[in-house]
């Protein structure tokens, strides 16, 4: 994450450095990226980016957080829209983002997806699932669910998050609407269950 020296830059001077990087992860692969177009085109200079960021990975990490929290932020949105509905609501994320790719907030999202997938889901998260399951807590309609112990709603959040951004992914890179139907049908097993249920003993 970036250093508290980061924070203190005015704001310009912020959002210049985060469009230069924007710019460079989303015209090539994160192997052929490089720092130094990075802070040539921000107009910095090199050992200012290491008071900053401890690298190009911690760099990367943090946008792609930061793309988290707003995708979290809509999911609170949608959670409100859906009257708690989990399903729906993840269901939804990911038809908004596919549906607004073009948005000048997700078209850079979209490149750097295209360009690195073997990425995995879970580097959105800019928390931890217990603090995400905080967050979204009342907004969920809890009754909905088979929580039997604390730390189910965190657990089943992983999931979902994890199934869904996996499928964002796979839009991003081109998988058409067979990925929708991939993701409904994922849904449907995690309602269901996935262990058969045991027989009744006879008596």
């Amino acid at each position: 994450m970036p250093s508290s020296t980061f924070f203190r830059l005015p704001a310009a001077k912020r959002e210049r450095l985060l469009e230069a990087a924007r710019a460079e992860f989303s015209r090539t692969a994160y192997g052929e990226t490089s720092i130094n177009r990075i802070i040539r085109q921000a107009g910095i200079p090199r050992g200012s980016f290491y008071m900053y960021f401890h690298g190009k990975d911690d760099l990367f990490l943090y946008m792609m957080r930061a793309y988290g929290e707003r995708l979290e932020q809509r999911m609170g949105e949608l959670l409100e829209q859906s009257g708690g509905d989990l399903f729906a609501a993840f269901l939804a994320l990911f038809e908004h983002v596919q549906a607004h790719w073009q948005q000048e907030q997700y078209q850079d999202l979209a490149r750097m997806l295209r360009l690195n997938g073997n990425l995995k889901p879970d580097i959105f998260l800019c928390s931890t699932g217990e603090a995400i399951a905080a967050r979204l807590r009342d907004k969920i309609d809890l009754s909905a669910l088979n929580l039997r112990e604390e730390g189910d709603l965190a657990g089943i959040l992983g999931l979902l998050v994890m199934v869904t951004g996996e499928a964002i992914m796979s839009a991003a890179s081109g998988g058409g609407p067979a990925v929708r139907a991939r993701l409904v049908h994922s849904f449907e097993i995690l309602k269901r269950g996935m262990a058969k249920a045991a027989p009744l003993e006879k008596a």
